[in-house]
């Protein structure tokens, strides 16, 4: 008759006043509700009453308890909290907006459970329904998903769902890598934008960028000498010297050494060795260091847009460079110049797809330019085959 309550009797203390109904919960713990009844028949029928709401009320106290372990918005501020709190700035942010949209677009998300394949499904036909892009559209499934495999590891979910795909973004990228002409308007930009006693370094700043590849957040956490969730400088002097990179400060959350490409040690070689403390990267201001990916960003991108510098037009909108333009220059350049996996290693990609997907792929000129540089058009081909006539 009730869910929660096994069994039950009526009890009088010390053979006199109202009647007490006593039960018996599922869990095995005891309860009591006190009746207002002095005779039994009268108690019994006060009694069901009592239950049915003991039982409800044991219900919501589980209700309550579910949500806490696997609502969706307590779910958020969990996986925030636990799993994104020590990583990229940009990746926190991008995990909000998905989830804000998702929340906006598909409202009644109680349990994480409820993100099932028809969800997905509806959340990318009503951001269609918006005009936004493939690319747009991947990139928040891909961040809720990610929310769910972690759902996953700490046991609130079974299974992960399996969404129908949503097509494929033709360029997946959300600019294009900037020059090396460009990166020098840029350069040139700065004393308006955060000072002449400042832009000097800033330029040394934007060169180590476009020398190392580093994404903006980790140019926060590089330090000279070993220091905990810092990637640092390794054998800076020796013939092949590496980065150490720490999994608290970068997107893929793996500990690992990589090498150095050779203009970026150049660089830093030439930097006097009186010097070489801390942090190898400084975003001074009137201020002091600054600290904020935010501030620096928008000063990079300032700089990009006094210098006019494109790197897309899409749907009306004009994308001015950015600070991870300077990367996205580094995978151009040497895309060309070493095999896909060494340009793995230096883009520290967790998966070639990706490498092959932004920069191979889409470097398919510079890989032709360099396949015909490779032919001597001195000599002169022999024929495979004699004319026959």
């Amino acid at each position: 008759m009730f869910n929660h309550i096994s069994a039950w009797k009526l009890i009088r203390r010390q053979g006199k006043g109202p009647y007490f109904v006593r039960f018996t919960k599922t869990d095995g713990k005891i309860g009591e509700r006190k009746t207002s009844a002095t005779t039994r028949g009268k108690a019994e029928r006060e009694a069901f009453e009592l239950l049915r709401l003991a039982d409800e009320s044991i219900e919501a106290a589980l209700h309550q308890e579910n949500r806490e372990l696997n609502g969706w918005q307590e779910f958020c501020r969990r996986y925030v909290a636990e799993k994104l709190e020590f990583g990229p700035y940009k990746t926190r942010q991008a995990f909000e907006t998905a989830r804000n949209r998702l929340d906006d677009l598909v409202p009644g998300i109680e349990w994480v459970s409820d993100l099932d394949e028809r969800v997905f499904s509806l959340f990318a036909l009503r951001l269609r329904e918006e005009g936004k892009s493939v690319a747009t559209i991947h990139a928040y499934r891909n961040h809720l998903m990610s929310s769910l495999k972690w759902a996953r590891q700490v046991r609130i979910i079974d299974r992960r769902p399996d969404p129908p795909p949503i097509g494929r973004a033709e360029n997946p990228a959300r600019g294009r890598p900037i020059t090396r002409e460009e990166a020098e308007r840029i350069a040139a930009q700065l004393p308006s934008i955060v000072g002449e006693e400042f832009a000097e370094r800033w330029a040394w700043n934007l060169e180590a960028l476009w020398r190392s590849g580093f994404r903006l957040g980790e140019t926060f956490a590089f330090a000279w000498e070993a220091k905990n969730h810092c990637h640092s400088v390794l054998d800076l002097d020796s013939a092949r010297p590496m980065i150490q990179i720490s999994a608290r400060a970068e997107k893929a959350r793996q500990n690992r050494i990589i090498p150095m490409a050779p203009d970026f040690a150049e660089l830093l070689r030439a930097v006097p060795k009186m010097k070489r403390r801390d942090q190898v990267f400084r975003w001074t201001l009137s201020t002091g260091d600054s600290r904020s990916i935010k501030t620096v960003g928008k000063y990079i991108s300032l700089a990009g847009r006094a210098a006019r510098v494109v790197v897309s037009e899409k749907n009306g909108k004009t994308k001015f460079a950015s600070a991870h333009d300077f990367r996205r220059a580094f995978g151009a350049r040497w895309s060309p110049r070493v095999m896909p996996d060494t340009l793995r290693v230096l883009m520290r990609h967790a998966s070639i797809k990706t490498t092959l997907e932004y920069y191979v792929q889409e470097n398919a000129k510079n890989h032709a330019e360099a396949l015909y540089a490779a032919i001597d058009e001195r000599a002169e081909p022999s024929p495979i085959l004699s004319a026959r006539g």
